[in-house]
């Protein structure tokens, strides 16, 4: 008998660190109202599309736990530089909030950037915005 609850309780702790170790963290997309109103913003997670986002809108995403990269940009190659990168050591089973930014310059593109939000102020932006379903 001692040796069958040994064996369940062994089978359950190792359930229960392939649960934690499969567990995936949330990042929103946020891309607020400002210029370029119909100018999708391609939106990159370590150098891999993520979502093209359109003003007032945002996307869900469920990524691998670690360090990521993450940077928007206007239609093209793909070029992100530090200045531009946003980088996050995403945690399993945490949901993270970022806003895709841009600053204008006069007659000139802009450059973006990427800032996290803290989660108050995440789920504040998230409810004013609309969700961008064709990025699920």
């Amino acid at each position: 008998m001692k040796k069958v609850c040994f064996f369940l309780l062994l089978l359950v702790a190792a359930f229960v660190q392939v649960q934690g170790q499969s567990q995936k963290a949330t990042v929103y997309l946020l891309r607020p109202d400002g210029p370029d109103k119909y100018v999708p913003y391609y939106t990159y997670i370590d150098q891999t599309l993520l979502c093209k986002l359109g003003r007032g809108k945002y996307s869900v995403h469920e990524v691998d736990p670690g360090e990521h990269k993450f940077h928007a940009q206007y239609k093209g190659n793909v070029k992100s530089t530090p200045e531009t990168e946003l980088i996050v050591n995403l945690e399993a089973g945490k949901t993270y909030y970022i806003a895709i930014n841009i600053v204008t310059k006069a007659f000139g593109k802009g450059s973006f950037y990427c800032t996290q939000l803290s989660e108050a102020e995440g789920v504040k932006w998230a409810e004013a915005f609309v969700l961008d379903k064709k990025c699920l």
